[in-house]
């Protein structure tokens, strides 16, 4: 009887996509926030900038894990 490969490293692959995409993302973030008055309050705006910061650290992982 063939074993299967346990799906446990491909999991830990995407868990570590999701948190460089993460990290990414906030260090993005706080760069592109760090002079936004009202960055405590949630309104448009803020979450467009966090969308925007999801997409950019997305992009640029995809370029460089692509070579």
């Amino acid at each position: 009887m063939a074993s299967h490969p346990s799906p446990e490293p491909e999991t830990r692959v995407q868990d570590r996509f999701v948190s460089t995409i993460v990290i990414g993302a906030c260090i993005i973030a706080a760069v592109r926030l760090a002079c936004e008055p009202d960055i405590g309050k949630s309104s448009p705006r803020l979450a467009y900038a966090i969308g925007d910061c999801i997409s950019l650290a997305r992009t640029i992982f995809y370029r460089v894990s692509r070579g």
